[in-house]
């Protein structure tokens, strides 16, 4: 299980992982004991808690043996009882994994170097890209993070520029059975050239674009996704030519959980 596996991770960080599930207690504590959770499992027979969140799996017919299951999801509750996020699917199956929960959902710091990424340099911008897990499993939903690091002075244009100008975009192409979702851009501040109308919208500093990615298939060992990054460079004086790079990141495809026998 993804919280099992990195439960060390939200220890560090100071928090506490809990799972509620609808199964009756002897259920999930022979779960518990056959797979060595040793978080909280909570049960919620009947579905009670699960029907006054609201978030019983409607998909799911009465007669169906995993009916008052909820829809997939998780919410990030704060120090002050306040969600600070929330994680939620319509498919059952799908799950963030642990690096978005922590980094996107609660805005943490978290080592991608560790993670399949893939780095290059052009004139004036690092780039780089980085997989927020050590792998993906069919039916996971995990953030892919491409980060735009600008030398002092320079900027690129936000996703929304006046027309003729080249925004910035980044596209993720990969095989069949890879779904991504639509990417999230930081907020982008005014910016004003003297003699022009316009008014633009910039980036810079280390700019990070998340991707969510999903992966829909069974097979396979290996994934590769090909992530293509749309910007031009200008300073306060200048712009440079629009650029077209392109990252191929390597990653490998996990497992699902089985059953010890």
């Amino acid at each position: 299980m993804e919280l099992h596996q990195h439960q060390a991770d939200f220890e560090a960080s100071g928090i506490v992982a809990f799972v509620i599930l609808p199964e009756p207690v002897e259920t999930l504590a022979r779960f518990s004991k056959e797979y060595g959770v040793d978080f909280p499992v909570l049960s919620d027979q009947g579905s009670k808690v699960i029907r006054e969140f609201g978030i019983l799996n409607t998909l799911i017919l009465p007669d169906e043996e995993i009916y008052g299951i909820p829809y997939p999801g998780s919410y990030l509750v704060g120090e002050d009882g306040r969600v600070v996020a929330k994680y939620f699917h319509r498919e059952y199956r799908v799950r963030e994994t642990a690096g978005t929960v922590l980094h996107s959902g609660f805005g943490l710091p978290i080592d991608l170097s560790r993670f399949p990424h893939a780095d290059l340099h052009a004139a004036g911008v690092q780039i780089s890209a980085a997989l927020g897990a050590e792998e993906l499993k069919f039916m996971q939903a995990a953030d892919l993070y491409v980060r735009l690091r600008l030398a002092e002075g320079l900027h690129i244009y936000g996703p929304s520029t006046p027309e003729g100008y080249y925004p910035t975009k980044v596209t993720v192409v990969g095989p069949e059975g890879l779904r991504a979702g639509e990417a999230t851009y930081p907020p982008a501040r005014p910016f004003r050239i003297e003699g022009l109308h316009e008014e633009f919208h910039v980036l810079d500093g280390d700019v990070e674009v998340v991707v969510p990615l999903v992966w829909e298939l069974r097979e396979g060992e290996s994934l590769p996704v090909d992530i293509e990054v749309q910007y031009q460079a200008c300073s306060d004086r200048e712009c440079f030519l629009p650029m077209t790079e392109r990252l191929l990141l390597e990653v490998p495809l996990g497992r699902l959980n089985s059953q010890r026998r």
